[in-house]
């Protein structure tokens, strides 16, 4: 079991790191190198070749869900309402936001860390880079404390392809991030076959 919570924690915190970095890549392309970002921490390296390939597949569908997202006012009212917070407490109110109601999916956790991504780019752009290590480290922590355990239980991040394959937006019913749902619906109808199909071959190699 600790074998097995080590790998599902390099996997989560290579993604999350990674989205955040991605983030701050765009946002430094826009201002053309006006903000300036802050240093992260390097991800542990993952030696499996099917852990990397799936780090990837899930980071692929972050970023279609998040361009969706984006295209949503309410969702940038929402974060650009947290940048105004201006400290790391913006990172718990965001996470209230996403798990309004304690409960956990798939998809609330993609959401979680795309939304991670986005404030810390708006940060960044705010001038306000300091603060961005600080939601990192705490994203991290709260990923840790209370995400990974739920994660192993449903058997780890391999089992969110076919979980996510099937994502309803019925499973943000009651939570805040429900207005959001139409657009992660569509995208994970759109997204869904490719990833089962890569989770199939996946499976495939290993047998």
């Amino acid at each position: 079991m600790a074998c097995e919570a080590s790998q599902d924690y390099q996997i989560g915190e290579a993604l999350l790191i990674g989205v955040v970095r991605q983030e701050l890549m765009e946002v430094m392309e826009v201002t053309e190198g006006n903000a300036a970002p802050p240093a992260l921490p390097e991800a542990k390296p993952i030696s499996n070749s099917q852990d990397q390939i799936l780090v990837q597949q899930l980071a692929n569908t972050i970023k279609v869900i998040g361009d969706k997202l984006d295209q949503d006012q309410a969702f940038n009212d929402m974060i650009d309402g947290l940048v105004k917070v201006a400290d790391k407490s913006s990172f718990w109110k965001l996470v209230e936001k996403v798990f309004t109601d304690g409960q956990i999916n798939w998809g609330r956790i993609i959401v979680l860390f795309y939304s991670v991504g986005k404030l810390s780019a708006k940060m960044v752009v705010a001038r306000l880079p300091r603060i961005v290590s600080d939601i990192l480290s705490l994203s991290l922590d709260y990923f840790k404390r209370n995400l990974l355990q739920w994660i192993l239980t449903v058997g780890g991040w391999m089992n969110s392809i076919p979980a996510l394959a099937c994502f309803s937006v019925d499973q943000f019913s009651g939570s805040s991030m429900r207005k959001y749902s139409p657009y992660v619906g569509v995208v994970f109808a759109f997204t869904g076959g490719l990833l089962l199909g890569g989770f199939i071959v996946s499976r495939f190699q290993k047998t």
